[in-house]
């Protein structure tokens, strides 16, 4: 073979090497890649089919709820389920048998009055369904009640539960339902009816000249509202002397026998030390030079006013320079009492009252006042007092230390014609004092619960045997703490709870008995 040939021959052999030599090579990338496939399949874990959530339970809904005619009923339910993963839902929401709307949301105007039964049917995909049953009471007017003051989630809310029926639900922020254009300032001030100082009840009343009035700060607001529809009547603009400070409103006894101007029906407001009279036409005066308050006096954030004779009233404030009580006599003039009372002022309430005969229009006439105060050592005193006619001296019917028995942080409460009053403590328990006898209860006269603190005990003067208590939950949350107790007062030996609403508010400022100016019909 010549040299051309050979060479011919390695060329092929030489191809043919390196050809086995690529096919081996892809056998083993294919081998490779074959391996590292199944270790990635042997490290995927197989995923579960997801599941909806079953429908659980369905919250957010009250068992009764309370409106004024006209007003609109919103509720929007909390679904529950048992995963994350949620199914498609319809609603029927149902009231007084009819189908009234199928969105989540229920928006209802109530324009029937009468009391209601309702429900609302939530259903699943899957077939399953809650049914929550509910009752809607719907009033006409805000005839007879309890007007409650707190600082809600929003600021500063009213309440209103109704005393001329029966187990009707409290209705909760009813100035925004009767105003919803207006606001309310965030923090609650004063709050008063100015039927309280009603001494002609046949001549006025919730449709003649009567008002509740509210105010608040941040921003300061001042509303009289119309007392039957709670509807703002006028907005008062300050136009006195000085800045104004709107902490405590009341209508004294004698407004409308002229005795602090020459119209009637004037409001006090109270603050920073001073008084401010607001007159029938919404302007602040300084009043007769003989109402005016002496110079140097600060006087605290309370006030009441009592008729210890027929045809004469005192207003009674408590000088915090003085330590002295203060009197301002319809026909007398202004002047501080004698006694000293070196205390931390908690409660100034009007007591033992008597019904006048026909001629008075068997009006309610609170004969003396309770002054009730802590001192620098924390220790409760409690004073009885009788301010003589036309002057400013006073006679003392009781002076006391209670000894322990009483706390600086108790709520103070009297009742109108018996010779009781009643401190609440920060665990729910209510204590009598017959201040007659001075002797202290050694049980409670209710106990309303541990988790119960005792802000406010009032009473409507026309009714000592029903007793009206506005407490805090302190395990609810701050802005729905707020509770109200109606208790049967008759028996001296122990009351009784007959209605209780809770979560109707926030922290209380407040609570007022709100009359329609007849409530001395009872009486006939």
């Amino acid at each position: 073979m010549n040299h051309k040939g050979k060479n011919r021959n390695k060329l092929i052999e030489t191809n043919k090497m390196k050809k086995l030599k690529n096919i081996y090579l892809l056998l083993i990338a294919v081998l490779l890649m074959t391996a590292c496939s199944e270790n990635k399949l042997d490290d995927i874990v197989p995923q579960p089919e997801k599941k909806e959530g079953k429908l659980t339970n369905v919250e957010g809904i009250e068992k009764a709820y309370s409106l004024k005619q006209g007003a609109i009923l919103q509720i929007k339910p909390n679904v529950k389920f048992d995963s994350e993963q949620k199914q498609q839902l319809t609603y029927e929401w149902n009231i007084n048998h009819e189908k009234v709307s199928n969105d989540e949301t229920l928006h209802y105007t109530c324009s029937k009055l009468g009391e209601f039964p309702c429900f609302l049917k939530v259903t699943a995909a899957d077939g399953t369904a809650k049914i929550i049953e509910f009752k809607l009471f719907v009033y006409s007017d805000y005839n007879r009640g309890l007007l409650l003051f707190t600082e809600g989630e929003q600021g500063a809310e009213l309440a209103y539960k109704a005393l001329d029926i029966q187990n009707i639900p409290m209705a909760t922020n009813v100035f925004k339902q009767s105003n919803p254009n207006l606001m309310l300032g965030t923090t609650p001030l004063a709050l008063c009816w100015t039927g309280e100082g009603i001494t002609n009840p046949n001549n006025i009343n919730d449709f003649e000249g009567l008002n509740v009035v509210v105010s608040t700060d941040n921003p300061r607001k001042v509303y009289l509202l119309d007392p039957n529809t709670l509807e703002v009547k006028t907005e008062i603009v300050y136009d006195g002397k000085g800045e104004f400070y709107p902490n405590f409103a009341f209508a004294p006894f004698g407004g409308q026998n002229f005795r602090w101007n020459k119209d009637f029906n004037v409001i006090y407001f109270i603050g920073n030390g001073r008084d401010y009279m607001m007159t029938l036409d919404h302007h602040f005066l300084e009043g007769r030079a003989r109402h005016r308050l002496p110079k140097g006096v600060r006087i605290a954030d309370l006030a009441c006013s009592i008729i210890p004779l027929p045809t004469d009233m005192v207003r009674i404030h408590f000088d915090l320079n003085s330590k002295r009580l203060l009197y301002v006599a319809g026909l007398g003039g202004t002047a501080l009492g004698n006694l000293v009372c070196d205390v931390t002022p908690m409660a100034l309430l009007p007591c033992d009252g008597v019904y006048a005969n026909e001629l008075a229009d068997h009006r309610y006439e609170p004969r003396h006042f309770l002054f009730v105060g802590y001192t620098s050592a924390g220790e409760v005193n409690i004073y009885r007092l009788s301010p003589k006619a036309l002057k400013g001296e006073e006679t003392v019917l009781t002076n006391i230390q209670s000894k322990g028995n009483i706390k600086s942080s108790d709520a103070i409460g009297v009742n109108p014609t018996k010779p009781i009053m009643y401190y609440g403590n920060e665990n729910g328990k209510i204590f009598a004092f017959n201040y007659e006898s001075t002797n202290f209860s050694n049980k409670p006269y209710i106990d309303l619960g541990d988790d119960f603190a005792i802000k406010q005990i009032i009473f409507n003067p026309y009714n000592s045997n029903e007793m009206y208590v506005a407490a805090e939950n302190k395990k609810a949350p701050a802005h729905a703490c707020a509770s109200v107790f109606i208790i049967n007062a008759t028996n001296k030996e122990g009351g009784k709870v007959v209605e209780a609403d809770h979560h109707v508010g926030g922290k209380i400022r407040r609570m007022v008995f709100k009359g329609n100016g007849q409530e001395n019909l009872d009486r006939k």
